[in-house]
């Protein structure tokens, strides 16, 4: 009889999440990666992402004899050196749930380092039967551009914006919404083009970064692009009922909109914040401290209510009836679905109250209407102080 000594073998599987009630931690990210061989593929860790999109480069931390003849993956790929923070998990969030990482370069024949308007486009398009929560561009994304007709340079909003509102639109229309969170560089923007980029967004910003992050430890702040992810990271990692409005960031030290953005440039941290931009400002400047201190979007309401919105609409896709004979499918039964649904979001203080009317339900439609109640942040703290002056003896 073979004498078999007992022993352990230990292998690396993908990691399997289990998301509680509240969560809505998918991201999906574009941008444009060193490799032509890469189209969509999800992720959940950093080592993952990066041995899979580095293409015929090596990771610049790995010196191995197998690599030696391979160039690390050139700085110039902005979107790759942006994977460091979409992985990004803190004490106070535990990150994303998985990055869907679209890769704009996918069959070129020479790589580009950055994404054009249309390669956002079919990104978008790529992306349209995918499921996810939050979208981040993993590069320096302009707010405005410019334009030459008949000699004259006019500065305009840059049409990525445009192209990412008709996706957005379009993901909302089908029961698919979701928020934008990313970097976007000011250069040359007025506070008139902040207006109109208010007026695109009525509704699909969660955070529109514009104040660089720098990481506890670090010498010098992450580009706009890293900062959207370190963001995009954070925000995925909380649940959808949590303001950040006031909140410490922890593992970040500066910088402070107030600083980027003085009252006397032509961005204003007042403006920013006026347009639903995302603003921060020092907690402590001594140590660094850095707090949220504005989360409301463009359509003036705080972050925490649009996640909440695209949370429970998402629910309620009636997924368990479709494709469902109506005859079996009883307009009560589907009302049992809205009522279970609003009771769990009451139950866990993410509506106030959720109205729903049935219209109609024939043999291939269920119509209703829905109206949300969601509760909104506490701004403002007043307090009447009255002060009296007593004599105070020791009995």
């Amino acid at each position: 009889m073979a004498n078999i000594e007992p022993h352990i073998e230990v292998y690396d599987v993908q990691k399997i999440v289990q998301t509680a009630y509240g969560n809505a931690g998918k991201i999906a990210l574009i941008g444009a990666f060193p490799t032509s061989t890469v189209s969509v593929d999800i992720f959940t860790s950093l080592d993952e992402a990066k041995n899979s999109l580095k293409g015929d480069y090596r990771l610049v931390e790995d010196n191995s004899i197998a690599n030696a003849n391979k160039d690390p993956v050139p700085t110039t790929f902005i979107s790759f050196y942006c994977l460091d923070y979409i992985f990004n998990s803190s004490r106070q969030s535990k990150g994303a749930e998985s990055v869907l990482v679209v890769n704009t370069n996918y069959g070129k024949v020479s790589l580009s380092t950055t994404s054009t308007n249309e390669d956002i486009a079919n990104a978008c398009t790529l992306l349209e039967e995918e499921d996810f929560d939050i979208l981040t561009l993993a590069e320096n994304t302009a707010l405005v551009t410019t334009t030459t007709v008949d000699e004259t340079v006019t500065t305009i909003l840059n049409p990525v914006w445009q192209t990412l509102k008709t996706f957005e639109n379009k993901q909302y229309l089908n029961q698919k919404p979701f928020g934008i969170i990313t970097g976007i560089d000011l250069t040359n923007a007025t506070a008139s083009l902040l207006g109109e980029f208010k007026t695109q967004w009525n509704r699909g910003i969660f955070k529109a970064v514009t104040t660089p992050v720098r990481v506890n430890g670090e010498a010098t702040s992450l580009n706009i692009a890293q900062s959207g992810c370190w963001h995009s990271a954070f925000t995925s990692g909380r649940q959808v009922n949590k303001s950040e409005t006031a909140k410490t960031y922890e593992g970040i030290i500066g910088e402070n909109t107030k600083d980027v953005f003085p009252l006397t440039a032509n961005i204003t941290w007042k403006n920013l914040l006026n347009n639903g931009f995302h603003t921060t400002k020092y907690k402590n400047r001594r140590l660094g401290t850095v707090q949220c201190l504005s989360n409301i979007t463009p359509a003036d309401y705080d972050m925490k209510i649009e996640r909440v919105k695209n949370y429970i609409i998402k629910r309620l896709t009636l997924s368990d009836v479709l494709g469902e004979d109506n005859n079996r499918v009883t307009k009560d039964y589907i009302k049992g679905l809205f009522e279970y649904e609003r009771q769990l979001a009451m139950a866990n203080n993410y509506l106030v109250d959720m109205e729903y009317n049935l219209k109609n339900i024939t043999t291939d439609k269920v119509q209703a209407n829905l109206k949300l109640y969601i509760a909104d942040i506490i701004r403002v703290v007043e307090l009447n102080v009255s002060l009296e002056i007593t004599a105070y003896e020791e009995a």
